[in-house]
């Protein structure tokens, strides 16, 4: 099951890189995404019904981490599609007041599940067993339905829940950062003083060849913060816009040199830095 999994997400991803590349506008965006998402659960239906887990442990897995992450794909697309087809026109305040209160009308809806939600948030283990076992009590109550949700022998109904707490934290994260663009960088940057503040004086591409690694190498937030959100903390960090990383990616993907130019120089002058600290240093 975990290869099929693996193969699976990168498929999606795949496809996401080219949707992204080529799409600016968000609502299409979604559209496209929420129709390869929906092939990919389809596809995952299919699997499921006929392959077998080889332990609890990679049943528990499945249930709690595998689909969840592709099922809260689904549903943040489909929540984002409609926010942003209901987002206002106008002044910037106004947009502010609507995003913000998403934001608000997000933290709400945890309330529903407040003891399960505090469950899986505090990354504990004990229960495990009742809540991603289909041999054990499904929970389908106030579970989004989609396709095979609700079918015990494709769910505990638990995922269900695991994948909205995920997609809800998505759109947070987005919210958040529309609201960002929106108050503008001179809000942030007043705070802080311009002696110590970061630039970013190498080109884009390499920075954005940077984001990938780390992106493909799961170290920011456990590997599970997307491009997006990972470049938009670097475009603070080094005060600057990187605009369509996707686009820059094809590029870097493309090029005859390799995709890891600036990555092979960064490390060539690790070694030659570390190679002069050795030879010089005194025992």
């Amino acid at each position: 099951m975990k290869e099929f999994m693996t193969q699976l997400n990168a498929v999606w991803d795949f496809e996401l890189q080219k949707i992204q590349a080529s799409e600016e506008h968000i609502v299409r965006i979604c559209e496209r995404v929420l129709t390869i998402t929906r092939k990919a659960l389809a596809d995952l239906r299919t699997h499921l019904l006929i392959a077998e887990f080889k332990d609890k442990e990679e049943e528990i897995w499945f249930f709690k981490e595998a689909k969840p992450q592709l099922l809260s794909k689904l549903i943040y697309h489909e929540k984002l599609y409609n926010l942003e087809l209901r987002r206002p026109l106008g002044r910037d305040k106004l947009v502010r007041k609507y995003l913000e209160n998403e934001i608000l009308h997000l933290e709400h809806s945890y309330e529903s599940y407040t003891e399960f939600y505090l469950y899986f948030r505090t990354g504990q283990t004990t229960n495990d067993e009742h809540y991603f076992l289909r041999t054990h009590q499904s929970c389908f109550n106030d579970c989004e339905a989609h396709g095979f949700d609700s079918d015990p022998n494709l769910s505990t109904g638990y995922d269900c829940k695991v994948a909205r707490i995920l997609a809800q934290d998505m759109l947070v994260t987005y919210l958040n950062r529309e609201i960002y663009k929106l108050k503008g960088h001179a809000s942030v940057h007043k705070h802080h003083d311009s002696a110590h503040s970061l630039e970013w004086t190498g080109s884009k591409t390499s920075l954005v060849e940077l984001i990938y690694g780390l992106a493909q190498a799961g170290v920011i937030n456990h590997g599970k913060s997307d491009y997006k959100e990972i470049a938009h903390s670097f475009e603070r960090l080094f005060n600057t816009s990187l605009g369509n990383i996707y686009k820059t990616f094809e590029k870097i993907r493309m090029r005859e040199t390799g995709p890891t130019t600036f990555l092979d120089t960064v490390k060539v002058k690790l070694i030659d830095y570390t190679d002069k600290f050795n030879e010089y240093r005194v025992n």
